[in-house]
């Protein structure tokens, strides 16, 4: 059972069909056919069932599957490894980041590393927080850039390289603009902007309404981080967004910002995660140290923990 076998049996499970994975792996569909047919013959099992033209895993195909995702996952892992080791004068650093550190923090630092390592390609991919850290856990990715709180990231190495806050938003010309203290009951009772239920935010908004023991009317629920501003602009609506996100749009006078009022969730910070049983590589440990740089610059210790 060779990892060409298991790689068409994975590819079988996306495409249903031999010819895209003849195509994908780039060889002859007699050929990818034939290695079918021998892991069924070595493994005294039927794998595969066509039904209207399209192929299926059967019972016993979908429990090899588990482990072939796995097996091939690693397999890629330990290529991309084992580059990285060569030289820190080329190669690629691959990062996943949510999308408040992809579009406001992110950017930076990958500017910062192909300045310091200009031999060095970056690929950034943005995901929400959740689907990061399934991610990261099925070793489908290594290294990644999250909004966490404090005691949420105990399956995985976490440096913090930015400290946030969290604020309630909303236009210029709302009334709480000129209010001086707000309070949860008050807040509660504006029509809210949300954010998409996986993402960092909408957590902290639920756990801040559970905290006061409020019951928020969400008005609106967004998947975009900027579609969210965007709704901010011009209505009496209200929302919560990282502060560094807003920076921009409240001195230009477009957005203003409070505090949230009342009981306030665990504070959170922009972590650079990876898995414990992962060593990062010369690559990445470089762009993990730059990180760590920044961090310190701005009086935010940079350790992993």
């Amino acid at each position: 059972m060779n990892l060409v076998k298991l790689q068409i049996l994975v590819l079988i499970e996306k495409y249903k069909k031999v010819t895209d994975v003849a195509a994908e792996m780039n060889l002859k569909q007699p050929t990818v056919s034939f290695h079918m047919k021998s892991l069924e013959s070595e493994l005294g099992a039927s794998l595969f069932q066509y039904r209207s033209g399209r192929v299926l895993l059967t019972d016993a195909g979908r429990a090899l599957y588990q482990y072939a995702v796995r097996i091939v996952s690693l397999s890629a892992e330990a290529e991309r490894t084992v580059k990285q080791f060569t030289s820190l004068a080329s190669g690629n650093l691959e990062l996943t980041a949510s999308d408040i550190p992809a579009s406001y923090l992110v950017p930076k630092l990958l500017s910062q590393f192909t300045q310091q390592y200009d031999g060095i390609d970056v690929y950034l991919s943005v995901l929400p927080d959740d689907a990061i850290r399934e991610r990261l856990r099925s070793r489908e990715i290594q290294l990644a850039v999250l909004h966490s709180a404090e005691g949420q990231d105990d399956t995985f190495h976490t440096q913090v390289i930015a400290e946030e806050e969290t604020v309630l938003v909303f236009a210029p010309e709302h009334p709480f603009a000129g209010e001086q203290e707000l309070t949860a009951q008050a807040v509660a009772r504006e029509p809210w902007v949300q954010h998409e239920a996986a993402s960092f935010l909408r957590g902290i908004s639920d756990q801040w309404a559970q905290l006061n023991n409020v019951r928020v009317w969400n008005h609106a629920v967004l998947g975009s981080p900027e579609a969210v501003k965007g709704m901010l602009y011009t209505g009496r609506m209200v929302g919560v967004f990282s502060r560094s996100g807003i920076e921009g749009e409240v001195a230009a006078g477009r957005l203003a910002y409070a505090k949230l009022p009342g009981m306030l969730p665990a504070d959170g910070s922009f972590v650079l995660a990876w898995r414990k049983d992962y060593t990062l590589s010369p690559l990445q440990q470089a762009f993990a140290g730059m990180a760590a740089g920044s961090a310190q610059i701005n009086g935010i210790p940079g350790a992993p923990v």
